[in-house]
């Protein structure tokens, strides 16, 4: 109840305080003004758009970057990026039905930067013009390639408008203070060294990197139904890396990171030093763990590597564009059991924090501007809703605020904060025993225990590809049914199809764990969160990570002499 009054509270003072700084946002205006001013002469064409939209990203960086002890890059910039939207012909049909962009794949789908200093404004009304030009050229010619294609019918094609309606928000954030704009470089230029200095301890490591990026990002929306979103965003992250390699060549990656809002928020030095000392240890284990041959059997997800395996596996097959064509894995499975009864799986971009950490799929309002809300995609095991922007699909037709993007594309349905949770939660302990003796059944001679993994990646099947996936685990261990030590092995990459994998899950832990990362797709790298219990699976299945044809270095490292 506390939680909810603050909100209330909160919510009435930027309204309250909001509108004086709205007046005075010079690049707000300027946008209204053109983006009526372009409707307007774009009527008088006998191919007129139907809806517009302009969105600029005012983004302000500095990225520092240490190795061994030292910093090895240093980077600053701020860059305001120009992106419309133009659609043609009506919501039922435009432009965008033969491609979720609005502009050329050729082109990186980039939009155009404006001038910085709001004074410029002949500059900007420049940028601003030339750009929607193009994107209205562009609308033009694939509306015609959309017309001449209207008479051909795909069987399975779904048959929902290509845009729907969405309420008019107004909704402004002030300026952010002068202190959240700026990071102390030289503290935390001496912060990263220390942590790097902490592979120096292995000097046979072929890279050992500190990444640290600092953003600050203020986005304007406005468009022909009268909207108007203007929010900021603060992200923050190190990211400790290293690689060894194996003797036979293979490289055996490690990542951690530490995210936060605010540079004062992320950990101390010591659990960051902490986290890279250990690292040296797993990694020389790592160098002499064997390598192994594909398996199908049992195994336990650690909470992360469960994330990544439900994000990759699942929330990209709840994205709305995807079930257009293609990817249709889960669209007539609405109202079905897809999970055991006591899981739920429920996308919210309006969490700030979860499992005691903070969420990088965080907004208010997504790039579309429709406010965030929390979807529930899986409620006690049965699938109800999918991820939607601003394209519909049939049974859902409205927008529940996932369309995203970063850069000069155009948004499509994004995943944010996924989260996966279980009423019926077992110890870590119970589920060891679950793969135990389900190995025993399958007369296996062990299970397998996913700990920790990098990425991964998915087919939607979307223009014939296989609907399959692939999950890049870095630490895994045998779990032996004759209660020998856990094992650590390498060379495992977990692989499948998405409903033979659902089907195989059993049960979950009792612990939420969380895995902060950036997704790349369509519409660019956009910040995201998984969060998931450890999960037991009946049956999975591997194969053998591909070798590297490269031999260690024939010069010993220096730190050796």
């Amino acid at each position: 109840m506390k939680r909810t009054i603050f909100g209330i509270i909160a919510f009435m003072l930027v309204l309250n305080t909001g509108v004086c700084g709205q007046e005075q946002d010079k690049l707000l205006q300027l946008l209204k003004e053109e983006l009526r001013y372009n409707e307007q002469e774009l009527k008088k064409q006998d191919m007129a758009p139907y809806f517009m939209s302009f969105r600029v990203l005012d983004d302000t960086r500095t990225m520092l970057t240490s190795s061994f002890g030292a910093i090895i890059a240093e980077n600053d910039y701020h860059t305001r990026m120009f992106v419309p939207q133009v659609r043609m012909g009506t919501p039922e049909l435009d432009n965008f039905k033969l491609s979720p962009m609005g502009t050329d794949k050729s082109n990186n789908y980039a939009g155009t930067y404006l001038p910085l200093d709001d004074e410029g404004v002949p500059a900007i009304r420049q940028a601003i013009w030339q750009e929607t030009l193009k994107r209205y050229y562009f609308a033009r010619e694939m509306f015609k390639q959309v017309e001449s294609q209207t008479s051909v019918s795909v069987e399975g094609e779904d048959k929902s408008p290509c845009f729907s309606q969405a309420p008019v928000e107004k909704y402004y954030e002030e300026y952010l203070p002068a202190d959240r704009l700026k990071l102390d470089k030289e503290v935390w230029k001496k912060r990263l060294n220390e942590i790097s200095a902490a592979f120096n301890a292995s000097p046979d490591l072929q890279s050992a990197i500190v990444n640290m990026d600092f953003q600050v990002l203020r986005v304007y929306l406005v468009n022909t139904e009268g909207s108007e979103v203007v929010q900021n965003r603060t992200y923050v992250r190190i990211l400790i890396s290293a690689t060894a390699k194996a003797d036979d060549g293979m490289e055996l990656p490690l990542t951690q990171d530490f995210f936060a809002q605010n540079p004062k928020d992320l950990p101390a030095n010591e659990v960051m030093v902490a986290t890279a000392q250990d690292m040296v240890k797993r990694l020389n284990a790592l160098k002499k763990a064997p390598v192994v041959d594909p398996y199908t059997g049992p195994a336990i997800l650690s909470g992360p590597a469960s994330g990544v395996f439900f994000h990759e596996i699942f929330g990209h097959r709840l994205e709305s564009h995807r079930l257009k064509k293609g990817g249709e894995t889960f669209k007539k499975m609405v109202g079905q059991r897809v999970l055991p009864e006591d899981f739920q799986v429920y996308n919210d971009p309006t969490m700030k924090r979860y499992a005691n950490t903070w969420m990088n799929g965080y907004y208010l309002y997504d790039d579309e501007g429709v406010k965030a809300r929390r979807v529930d995609n899986v409620v006690n095991g049965v699938l109800k809703e999918f991820l939607l922007s601003r394209t519909p699909i049939e049974g859902f037709p409205v927008s529940n605020a996932h369309g995203r993007t970063v850069g000069g594309g155009d948004a499509v349905t994004r995943q944010s904060n996924l989260v996966v949770e279980t009423t019926h939660p077992y110890s870590e302990a119970e589920l060891r025993e679950m793969l135990i003796d389900e190995a025993k059944k399958q007369g296996k001679e062990y299970g397998y225990y996913f700990k920790a993994v990098s990425g991964g990646y998915t087919l939607t099947g979307d223009g014939n590809s296989l609907n399959s996936f692939n999950v890049n685990p870095v630490e895994v261990y045998r779990v032996y049914v004759d209660g020998r030590p856990d094992q650590l092995v390498r060379g495992v990459d977990l692989i499948g199809t998405p409903l033979s994998m659902f089907s195989n899950i059993v049960a979950g832990g009792d612990k939420e764990e969380v895995f902060t990362g950036m997704c790349g797709a369509e519409s660019g790298w956009v910040p995201v969160t998984a969060c998931s219990p450890m999960i037991f699976v009946n049956k999975i299945e591997t194969q053998r990570r591909a070798q590297s044809r490269e031999i260690p270095p024939i010069l010993p490292a220096p730190g050796n002499h």
